[in-house]
Parts: structure tokens; sequence; C-alpha cells
């Protein structure tokens, strides 16, 4: 597919690229999750390529063409974005070398992402069977696989949906929007697409033509509306940061909270089996003192009964001295 360097070089301030406009971002967005990305730019590479890196990007690598040529290895990325500039599409030789160039730089497996001016198509005589058409047969020749979209041209009134990360726009306001200035073409080398595309992306790109039978006094309507939910949608990011900010505040909290409960708990189990102990210990004392106190009734009986023994023999040997002293009387008087 390489294709001869043109005999007469363009003037070097000629690019063949223009600046990828944001809507071209947030249409891959959601296609470049673990991808190289290769952007394309008249400055090193487009200004939104940040949007790349946070959708999950692997690696976002952003360079500026000399003249007709990419300065990078072939096959270098999964993704490549570029916008064509309206001289290089008009230029039959020059968009040839060029669009065989950036299918020198998609991996086999992947796609680019091309945006393209219709006006330069329909100069060069494309038009009369309709942009699109006239931009899947300029690509076919050089993908084997082509998916175009327009890109519509609409006026402002987005907003952020509260609490998401979604953009939404109020269809019913597509009537202001002109016509179609450029079209998306997404290429790959294979018959299998690597890329989704939804039904409708509708985001802000300004400029554009507004329909101008549309009555001011609506169109006023609607911007007063759109910045009363600007007003809004700042006011909910500034509640939902400050609720983050307490949830984060009420988490430390309660992370020390458990750590205390989990600090009296041990404490409670270490009390409960010292009291075990000690009722252990207590019960055992109990029963000695029982013992102690049977032993000491069995004494105490026994010293009352040898007591009692003591007191009858006492009484016994009172009685034989009586008889003694009686009997010694009574040998008294014999003599």
């Amino acid at each position: 597919m390489d294709a001869a360097e043109p005999a007469a070089p363009s003037p070097p301030t000629t690019l063949p690229v223009e600046a990828m406009p944001v809507p071209v971002y947030l249409l891959v967005e959601p296609m470049v999750q673990n991808k190289k990305v290769l952007d394309i730019g008249p400055t090193g590479g487009g200004p939104r390529a940040q949007i790349l890196r946070r959708a999950g990007a692997a690696e976002v690598v952003t360079c500026s063409p000399e003249g007709l040529r990419v300065p990078v290895s072939d096959g270098i990325a999964d993704v490549v974005l570029c916008s064509l500039s309206a001289d290089l599409v008009a230029s039959s030789h020059r968009r040839s070398v060029w669009l065989a160039e950036i299918h020198r730089l998609v991996k086999p497996d992947g796609f680019c992402a091309l945006h393209i001016p219709t006006a330069a198509l329909q100069r060069q005589g494309r038009g009369s069977q309709g942009p699109l058409s006239a931009c899947t047969d300029m690509l076919l020749a050089f993908f084997a696989t082509v998916d175009v979209v327009e890109q519509t041209q609409f006026v402002g009134l987005s907003f952020h949906v509260p609490g998401t990360d979604d953009l939404a726009v109020n269809e019913s306001l597509t009537r202001l929007s002109g016509t179609a200035d450029h079209i998306v073409a997404f290429c790959a080398h294979g018959d299998e697409r690597a890329w989704s595309l939804t039904e409708s992306l509708l985001v802000p790109i300004g400029g554009g033509a507004i329909n101008r039978e549309s009555p001011p006094g609506e169109l006023m309507a609607w911007q007063a509306e759109v910045a009363r939910l600007e007003a809004r949608c700042a006011e909910l990011s500034h509640e939902r940061d400050s609720t983050r900010e307490e949830r984060m505040t009420l988490q430390d909290r309660a992370d020390r909270l458990e750590r205390t409960v989990a600090a009296l708990r041990k404490e409670v189990e270490r009390t409960l089996r010292q009291m075990s102990n000690d009722n252990a210990a207590r019960e055992l004392l109990i029963l000695e003192r029982n013992e102690l106190r049977r032993k000491l009734d069995e004494v105490t009986q026994q010293a009352n009964e040898v007591s009692r023994l003591a007191e009858k023999r006492q009484v016994a040997l009172r009685a034989l001295e009586k008889e003694v002293a009686r009997l010694r009387a009574a040998r008294g008087h014999g003599r």
C-alpha cells in the first residue's frame, strides 16, 4: 500500500492534519481501554489526549507529521487518531500518500479514526454521490472495513447528569443544528470491526450554523435553562464533594471506634477469664471451709463426749472417796 513520494513537495507550512475536535475523542473514548493510541496532530498530538488516558488507554503517543510521513515505526498503535486537513483531501496524490501512511501505522487487529471535511470531497466532485458514500469509496482503497458517521454541528446546551459521568443533551434542540461539515471514519485492515458505535453521541462542539427560524426568545430560554442546570450541577458537585469528605471523616471515626471496641472486647474477655478463675478459687475455698467446719464439728462432738465421760468418772471418784472415808471412819470406831 506504500505510495511514492510526491514529485512536488508541499510547502513546509502546509500540514496534512488539523487539530482533532473534542467529540472525536469522546466518541473513541469507550474503545481505547488497555490499548496503545497514536494521536497525530499539528503540534505533536491533539490537546485532548488526556481524555484517552483517563479512559484507560495503556499508552497515548502524540506526534506531529514531518511532511507526509510520521516519524514512528510500522504497526505502532492499536488505535490511530487523525484529523485530515481540507488541503490534503483536495489533493488526490497527497491524500493517497497520507492514507497509505496511516495504513502503515495501524496494527493488523487495530483501527484508525479519521476526521474528514466534507467540503473537500465536494470540491473533488465526489459530493454528487453523497459525502458518506464518497468518503467510504475513498477509504476502501486502503482499508478492508470502513464505517462512516456524520459529525453534525450542535451548539452548546449540554450538561453533566448529577452523580454520574454521563453527558446529556436535550435532543429536542437538534433542530438548531446545521448541516454536517465533517465525517468521522473508522477503518480496519481486516473484516472484523474493532470499534463499537452508539446510535448517537451528542456533545457541544461550538460553531456551526444556527437555524435562524428558531425564535430568539426560545433560544434565550434554553440558554437560561442551561445556565440554571449548570449552576445546579455545580451546587450538586459541591454537595457531593462535601458528602465525600464527611463520609471519609465518618469512616475514620468508625475505624477508630472499631479499634476501641476491639480493645474493650479483649479487656472484657480477659476480665471474664479472671473472674472465672476467681470464682473457681472461691468455690474451692468454700469447699475447704465446709470440710474444716465438718471436722471441727466432729472434734467438738468428741470433746463433749470426753467431757461427759470425765464428769462421770469424777462423780464415781468422789463416791469412791466418800466410801473410803466411811470405811476408814468405821475402822477407827472398831478399835
